[in-house]
């Protein structure tokens, strides 16, 4: 006997793929308030999580679970009466919809899903009250683009599906799979292109894909039933124009979810004016903003600031804008690109357009040079975790100032001002690429060029292109000669002992940098020129003379203490680590090179924490620690590959490096000496500081014990007996060679450096 269905729920017509997550919390919410609301941007799926959440909990609500589709219901309809009709009620002619629809519930355990409530709410929020307060029994699920604003309501938001994350040059950093968006993707495009699947040669592709889309599904489903004639890169090129490809939905769904235009469409027409024409300005950041930045940029042509601040406030509730969550104070909102391109065809572009992208510049150019000239104090890290954060709206600005006739002055100025963030921010060849097309832009000998000339020399040399640097030096002190800028001058005589420096000229570096060092007050004012104190330092330490090292360190430290500053002070502190380890201090020397290493981590200072990690392996080499050395040797030289020169190409450093390697080979056995390498080649950067700080790693979870082969754990068990690999050899009839590699695969399955703790680990098992 089948027991008949109650409520009225249709079946899905397709699968429905991921948000295992979200389907079990938004069902715990619905098991303990009676008004779950799901917002969300406009085609990211709530109709559709809703009814999936609804089907899974038919049995907790035995008058059944009830669809009540508000896409087609005009502002003026009676809303009681569209109830009544939509759950299959008695129409009671003698009472008003409202007492009718309260009589008829009253007594309902039942789930009702009011699905697109956002054109409606000032007819759902009162209707929905007074039926929570007559109907004890009753509950509602809703989708909305805005919450209800109810007491009893809770909100819950609908994110876009999670994808697999990118390095800015947009390789994939994870594997692709078992990530929702392109799950979705997969099945879609399969069912009009069988066979279709993702794997090697196409993965890289839907991933970009897929973030092109901002992981909604809508688009997504509407981008995959083009494979019926287009490949996935064919799909991407032509995504410029979004709005035209994506069109062929489903024929049998409300209008506004049949494609994506008319998705976002009908969000826009439920704004208000004001919402409108902010939504259309804000159209010009890229990649976030914070809401200081949308009144610089937004304000003017009838718009004030406080039609920014409401028009900011009403986006994020109607679920247009996204508030990004931050673990610090300063709020970051946030534009789908499918509701960024959208706000940019209604502005439609033209002069309005242009002063618009005008004052985007100008605000981004203003923060630059602010960061620039406060750059030597005690925010620091601030300072770049801000503009590592509008990292997509400064390469914007400077874009526009390099294809915008009679702009490229200003980004001449915004390029130079961001010097400390592509050197101390870890974006050496983005600040080379930048400085030197606006350099193309501007030929003029002007104050603006020389300092433009002597930042992108101090970048070059840092990537290790002396040669280049050398070229831009002497340009730039002509040209700060021709302006006068004295302050200019000085600043190349800096740079220019750094990069005598880094091509192994020492005495010239000496001579140049004590030269640059007797204008004293440079050096409360510059954060390039702060650096030379510690650079003076290493040369000495090249002669030597460790203790003049230390002195030039210590002043450094004081200037740093006086101004709160920390990106001089690591280097300072790497410096002052080498020369106690000259001067065989080899506690104080891990003492300044952790302290180092704290600051690097900081700025994600990738060079400078590599450099460290070095000298503590050097330090481990002497004080016999030869394993631990050969690891963070390794690791240092694996993960330095795509920074450039090795250990910047310094004859000394590579000397003192070669001196360790020989100290560590001449120690260990070559199995432990492979297992060491091997281990270390593959630590990440966070693997790397965790272990070169002593930090314990992750403990394994109990799902994934360590797991030798019998033949491993036999070998482990003769190394816990004190055997050598060659008596091993003898004992198991296998050849000495077999016993190393043996040895070098539990070392580097147990995650350990020697054979004791082989022994340990042996003792421990069961």
């Amino acid at each position: 006997m089948t027991t008949r269905r109650v409520g009225r729920l249709p079946d899905d017509l397709t699968s429905f793929v991921g948000r295992r997550g979200a389907i079990t919390q938004v069902k715990r919410l619905v098991s303990t308030s009676r008004l779950v609301t799901l917002t969300g941007v406009a085609g990211v799926g709530k109709s559709r999580l809703a009814t999936r959440v609804a089907r899974d909990m038919r049995r907790a609500f035995p008058d059944g679970i009830w669809l009540v589709e508000l896409g087609r219901v005009l502002p003026g309809d009676d809303l009681a009466r569209v109830l009544v009709t939509s759950l299959g009620l008695r129409d009671r002619s003698d009472l008003p919809p409202e007492a009718a629809l309260a009589e008829l519930l009253a007594d309902k355990r039942m789930l009702i899903l009011l699905d697109g409530c956002e054109h409606l709410l000032d007819a759902c929020g009162p209707l929905v009250a007074d039926l929570l307060a007559t109907a004890p029994e009753l509950r509602f699920l809703a989708t909305s683009r805005s919450p209800l604003a109810l007491v009893a309501e809770r909100v819950w938001p609908v994110s876009p599906m999670v994808m697999p994350r990118v390095d800015r040059d947009g390789r994939v950093l994870q594997r692709a799979t078992g990530y929702e968006a392109l799950e979705l993707f997969a099945d879609r495009a399969s069912a009009v292109l069988p066979g279709f699947a993702i794997g090697p040669a196409n993965e890289a592709l839907v991933v970009r894909l897929c973030r092109q889309l901002d992981g909604l599904p809508l688009a997504i489903e509407l981008a995959a039933v083009w494979m019926r004639s287009l490949s996935v890169e064919e799909i991407l090129d032509r995504l410029r124009d979004r709005y035209r490809l994506l069109t062929l939905g489903d024929r049998s769904g409300l209008p506004h979810h049949r494609t994506l235009r008319a998705a976002v469409e009908w969000s826009f027409d439920l704004c208000s004016p004001t919402e409108q024409a902010v939504w259309a300005r804000l159209s010009v950041f890229v990649g976030g903003f914070e809401l200081d930045a949308a009144e610089a940029v937004c304000v003017g042509d009838g718009v004030t600031v406080e039609d920014v601040f409401i028009g900011v406030a009403g986006l994020v509730e109607k679920s247009v804008l996204v508030k990004e969550d931050q673990h610090d104070t300063r709020t970051r909102y946030r534009l789908l690109k499918t509701i960024q391109e959208y706000g940019r065809e209604r502005l439609g572009g033209g002069t309005k357009e242009l002063a618009l992208r005008r004052r985007h510049r100008d605000h981004f150019l203003l923060l630059a040079e602010h960061v620039d000239a406060e750059w030597l104090g005690p925010h620091q890290v601030e300072w770049l975790t801000r503009l590592r954060q509008d990292r997509s709206n400064l390469r914007t600005a400077l874009d526009f100032c390099r294809v915008e006739p009679g702009e490229g002055h200003d980004g001449l100025r915004m390029a130079a001002a961001l010097r400390f963030f592509w050197a101390a921010g870890g974006s050496l060849r983005e600040g080379r690429y930048w400085l030197d097309e606006m350099l193309r832009t501007v030929p003029e000998p002007d104050q603006q060029r020389a300092r433009a000339l002597a930042a992108n020399g101090l970048v070059s040399a840092m990537q290790g292109d002396t040669e280049a640097a050398r070229a831009l030096l002497t340009e730039a002190r002509d040209a700060a000669r021709r302006a006068e800028s004295g302050t200019v001058l000085a600043l190349t005589a800096h740079i220019t002992g750094l990069v005598d420096l880094l091509r192994n000229a020492n005495e010239a570096a000496t001579s140049r940098l004590a030269e640059a060092l007797e204008r004293r007050e440079m050096l409360q004012h510059d954060g390039v020129a702060l650096l030379s104190l510690p650079n003076l330092a290493l040369l000495a330490i090249f002669r030597g003379d460790c203790e003049r090292a230390v002195e030039l360190c210590e002043q450094c430290q004081e200037i740093c203490e006086e101004h709160g500053e920390l990106w001089g002070r690591s280097w300072a502190e790497l410096i002052l680590g080498m020369a106690r380890w000259r001067q065989g201090d080899f506690p104080d020397a891990l003492a300044h090179l952790h302290e180092c290493l704290r600051i690097k981590q900081l700025f994600n200072d990738g060079p400078g924490i590599l450099m460290a990690i070095e000298v503590e392996a050097w330090v481990s080499a002497a004080q016999g620690r030869v394993a631990r050395a050969a690891r963070l040797s390794s690791a240092v030289a694996h993960l330095w590959r795509p920074l450039g020169r090795y250990l910047f190409g310094l004859e000394h450093y590579l000397g003192w490096h070669a001196d360790a390697d020989a100290r560590i080979r001449n120690a260990l056995p070559t199995a432990e000496l492979r297992a060491a390498r091997s281990r270390g080649a593959e630590y990440t950067m966070d693997e790397l500081i965790r272990f070169a700080r002593g930090e314990r790693p992750p403990a394994p979870s109990e799902d994934a014990p360590v797991r030798l082969t019998p033949r491993e754990r036999e070998v482990a068990q003769l190394v816990a007996q004190g055997l050598s690999n060659r008596q091993i050899a003898e004992q198991l009839v296998i050849s000495k060679r077999t016993s190393d590699s043996h040895i070098e695969h539990i070392l580097a399955k147990l995650d350990a450096t020697s054979r004791a703790q082989i022994a340990v680990w042996v003792a421990e098992q069961p």
